[in-house]
């Protein structure tokens, strides 16, 4: 008998919390740090690659989310995402 798998992926809604939806994340991001970029981010890649980072890395929908849940873009990946977030939030 074959079986059918059903790969699902956990995802952060807009107020922090983790859901299981059938369609894969379009940005990753750190819990800790609260930024959020694409998922080939070079930074991202780098610290995967030397076995940092998984204990933290979350996944959203899309951008709108990221940002409801208080996360902001990556500087290196995202330099107009994160040029426009940083003139509305500078102190």
């Amino acid at each position: 008998m074959e079986k059918n798998f059903i790969k699902v992926f956990n995802l952060l809604d807009s107020s922090g919390n983790t859901y299981i939806s059938d369609t894969k994340g379009t940005l990753g991001g750190h819990r800790e740090l609260k930024i959020y970029g694409r998922l080939d981010c070079p930074s991202a890649l780098r610290f995967l690659r030397n076995g940092q980072y998984f204990k933290y890395r979350v996944f959203f929908a899309d951008e709108d989310t990221a940002i409801s849940a208080g996360y902001r873009p990556c500087e290196n990946c995202m330099p107009k995402e994160y040029a426009k977030w940083k003139e509305n939030n500078s102190f």
